[in-house]
């Protein structure tokens, strides 16, 4: 009896990870493959970007800079946060070359904010204060 329901188990779980790996949206990253012991590989070329990197540097009393160099004329996707992840401000710059914007955010409280950058395939996600 035990085996049976060990095999119904591994039969159900193999034929989720089959669909699962078969179907995908646009936006969706594909699964490269599924390791024996059920782990999932992803492409490391579409998780990580070496390439793209963003600089945050406190100005004065809540304000910080950001700033990145855009290589290719790919719309790059900026997202702020407050402290419990609202989000507060968002813009796409499409523009190729460099991007230096600063962030008047002195009239929020309190004063850590998470910065996102990045598109559909990649992004990186750091933290500022501005006190």
């Amino acid at each position: 009896m035990k085996r049976v329901l060990l095999i119904l188990i591994i039969s159900i779980l193999t034929v989720s990870l089959s669909f699962a790996q078969k179907s995908s949206s646009k936006d969706s990253v594909e699964i490269e493959s599924i390791e024996k012991d059920g782990r999932v590989n992803y492409p490391k070329k579409i998780l990580v970007n070496p390439e793209f990197d963003f600089k945050l540097k406190k100005t004065e009393k809540g304000k910080f800079s950001l700033s990145f160099y855009n290589e290719k004329n790919k719309a790059v996707t900026i997202k702020i946060y407050d402290l419990i992840g609202n989000l507060i401000m968002q813009e796409t710059v499409s523009n190729k070359g460099p991007f230096n914007k600063e962030y008047d955010l002195s009239y929020y409280n309190p004063k850590f904010f998470i910065v996102e950058a990045g598109s559909s395939q990649y992004n990186k996600t750091k933290s500022i204060i501005v006190e």
